[in-house]
């Protein structure tokens, strides 16, 4: 990965962004630059712009994907860890001071943290319009991409990290509209000066479309807030994007594929069979992404976490250089038909949803390789069941499924004691005792 090496000399100095709370803490370090000398240069930018893709790909993705995919069943634990198993168990089981919690709030206060940084860095360098736009919508993208994957896992989250360790918590429509308006302005600033080359040979690679990326997720964020159509428009920004670039993380030996590592390397956890869906969320025989996805039989789950079937880990994270998608071609795709759904403009929903059932020529290879749905098209909540069903399949471990359960299945009464052979064990995280030790502002926690 591009200047890899540079994320080590900043990264003491980005404790400050949020490393344990949502405060800034400063250690003066005599053999380091100070964080004005990284934060005032252009090339300190672009340091902590390469630092950022580093970390959050590596360390907070796998936070993103492993703790919700471990609530949602998408994987089962092999070993007893505490605190993968707390996870598992979920209910009244998951302690606040569980590691199993902590570690995502952690990495991503501190992924946002360094966000914040690079944003209030672009306003302060002198910078040429297309590198300062850059820099900004950069920013401004991995602070709404951190904020998302808190607020589907926490109740309420910090918009702002704070120097004084108070940070203010706002709710989830606070919060999401957060994120909407970061991406909008990263598209506005875009909109206003292209991205200098300077940038995107210093700070981008080639698996990188800035541009489609930030509209992916605001479809993605826009869906969850209930702006229908705005959700469509922007996933249709995406596919009808002429370049083909679809953006990735991409890993190397030093730099590994996070959920590799978690699942066919040290083996502590694994895919669920049938991607951990029952009964009438069980894939259809002949769904091509149980192949894509799912290898051969990996035994079972242990007995704390439920005995449940395992498969063997295959599609983005089959070895330690897998390439991850930022975005999957078939979210777009189901985006617009749960907007058109809720809409109840059921024909249009049909028609996105069978592009995902029949498709064959996916540009990364997730193809069901189906028939068209035999469904009621006129019942809008089978129309959205078929639809969850296929988000739960094309989607997984995006992280995405704990937010999805949520908003299907609003109703759906989770048990205080243990299961874990429910559709989910939790409705949020309670928050971490590291953030209530510290932060007076800090929420009750969530009953369940």
């Amino acid at each position: 990965m591009k200047n890899i090496k540079i994320f080590t000399i900043i990264s003491a100095l980005l404790i400050s962004s949020g490393l344990f709370t949502a405060c800034d803490t400063d250690f003066e370090n005599p053999n380091n630059p100070t964080e004005d000398v990284v934060l005032g240069t252009k090339e300190g930018l672009f340091a902590l712009a390469t630092g950022i893709r580093q970390y959050y790909s590596v360390y907070a993705l796998r936070q993103i994907i492993e703790a919700p995919g471990i609530t949602t069943r998408e994987l089962g634990v092999t070993n007893t860890f505490l605190n993968i198993n707390e996870l598992a168990k979920g209910g009244a089981e998951l302690p606040a001071e569980s590691g199993g919690i902590t570690n995502p709030w952690v990495n991503l206060l501190r992924a946002k943290g360094m966000a914040e940084s690079l944003i209030e860095g672009a306003n302060i360098v002198e910078l040429s319009p297309g590198t300062r736009s850059g820099v900004l919508a950069y920013g401004n993208l991995f602070k709404a991409m951190s904020l998302g994957a808190l607020i589907e896992m926490f109740e309420q989250a910090p918009i702002n990290n704070a120097a004084d360790g108070a940070a203010e918590f706002s709710d989830r429509a606070t919060v999401l509209a957060s994120c909407i308006l970061l991406l909008e302005e990263a598209k506005s600033a875009l909109a206003s000066s292209p991205i200098s080359d300077e940038f995107e040979s210093t700070v981008l690679w080639p698996d990188m479309n800035l541009q489609k990326t930030i509209n992916a997720f605001l479809s993605r964020y826009y869906l969850i807030a209930g702006n229908y159509t705005e959700s469509i428009n922007a996933a249709n920004a995406v596919l009808n994007n002429s370049d083909p670039t679809n953006s990735m993380w991409i890993y190397d030996a030093n730099n590994q594929n996070p959920i590799w590592n978690r699942t066919v390397n040290s083996a502590d956890l694994n895919p669920q069979t049938n991607f951990g869906l029952l009964g009438n969320y069980v894939p259809e025989t002949g769904d091509g992404r149980i192949d894509f996805y799912l290898g051969d039989d990996a035994g079972t789950a242990n007995a704390d976490a439920g005995g449940q079937a395992l498969s063997e880990m295959l599609g983005f994270f089959g070895t330690n250089t897998s390439a991850i998608p930022i975005y999957l071609h078939g979210e777009m795709l189901l985006n617009k038909a749960e907007a058109f759904a809720r809409q109840n403009q059921l024909s249009e929903a049909v028609i996105q949803l069978n592009l995902v059932r029949q498709k064959n020529n996916d540009p990364l290879g997730v193809n069901a390789n189906l028939p068209a749905w035999t469904g009621d098209e006129t019942n809008q909540n089978a129309v959205l069941e078929e639809i969850y069903k296929n988000r739960c399949i094309e989607l997984f471990l995006t992280g995405l499924r704990f937010g999805d359960s949520k908003r299907f299945h609003p109703n759906f009464v989770v048990p205080t004691e243990a299961n874990t052979t429910n559709e989910r064990n939790r409705n949020f995280y309670p928050y971490p005792t590291i953030e209530r030790e510290n932060n007076p502002n800090t929420p009750a926690d969530p009953a369940i």
